[in-house]
């Protein structure tokens, strides 16, 4: 069994997918599979998928997202529901000559936060129980607002510097049987979750509310080796979890589709894989590993 993947996006070259799904191959021993990057423009997308019609699947990063949803309408390819309500796809697998597009950042939010919370982030008593905060209004606080409902939330405040930009968010909340509200980013008040969107380089200094309950849990999306926004969290009682563990968790996720994938097109391999959560859990650790390790080659 092979898996050829790649991930496509603008700019490309400091990407850590290839490093993470090449680490899946080697703990799986799938040495004939190949992982490649390739930098390409939301008009280019098209044409790129159909010039590479033996590829297992894609990984798709900015400016993508957006594109991948609207061509996948238009040629009637499968769109998960993480990817329909989003509008914006990270994934592409082929699979038994079907096209299937999908979100993994929504499962990529909720792996990353679970784990943190006692019975449920929601579940924790106190201000800001069951509400959370939500810093941007772009595809990813879409992924961010999915990931909340499935965590049981019921209410979403969102933090922008623009309230014109945040119709989007505000509509999807009102879809999936969530309240929301919108603020400017100088404060951020009582929650269970609060989870930052915005780029490493675009953190804001808000004033946090001294209320918060034990057990909240801050998440910044931005994977940079500081983050502010994470340490005035860890000031103010809330748990914090680093941008690699919704990295690595996404790409979990999307790995499972391209394995999927790939055996559904062989199924005669002959290899053995582990059983399903071993293997999730080898593949987790494996990708962790990983970015505790040299960087990759910025031609790779």
């Amino acid at each position: 069994m092979r898996i050829l993947a790649a991930v496509l996006g603008s700019p490309i070259a400091h990407s850590k997918s290839p490093v993470l799904h090449r680490a899946a191959f080697a703990a799986l021993n799938l040495a004939s599979s190949e992982y490649s990057r390739y930098e390409i423009g939301a008009d280019e997308l098209e044409e790129f998928l159909d010039s590479h019609p033996d590829h297992t699947g894609f990984s798709l990063t900015m400016p993508l997202k957006d594109r991948l949803v609207t061509l996948a309408a238009e040629r009637g390819w499968t769109v998960d529901e993480t990817a329909a309500l989003t509008t914006a796809g990270n994934t592409l697998v082929r699979r038994s000559g079907e096209m299937q597009v999908a979100n993994t950042d929504v499962e990529g939010i909720v792996r990353a936060i679970a784990p943190h919370g006692e019975s449920g982030p929601s579940a924790a008593g106190g201000a800001g129980a069951g509400r959370a905060t939500v810093l941007g209004a772009g595809a990813t606080a879409a992924s961010a607002l999915v990931a909340c409902r499935d965590l049981g939330i019921a209410h979403v405040d969102f933090r922008v510097r623009n309230p014109d930009r945040a119709r989007r968010v505000l509509d999807l909340a009102e879809r999936i049987g969530l309240t929301a509200s919108v603020g400017d980013l100088t404060r951020i008040g009582p929650s269970s979750i609060v989870i930052s969107t915005l780029p490493a380089e675009a953190a804001p200094d808000p004033i946090w509310d001294d209320s918060f309950a034990p057990g909240a849990i801050a998440l910044d999306v931005a994977y940079a080796a500081d983050s502010t926004f994470l340490a005035a969290a860890a000031a103010h009682g809330l748990r914090p979890v680093a941008g690699t563990a919704m990295l690595v968790e996404q790409a979990v996720a999307q790995f499972e589709m391209f394995l999927a994938a790939a055996r559904a097109d062989d199924p005669t391999t002959t290899e053995s894989l582990p059983a399903a959560d071993d293997l999730t859990a080898r593949v987790t650790a494996a990708m962790y590993a990983a970015l505790e390790g040299p960087p990759a080659r910025a031609q790779d």
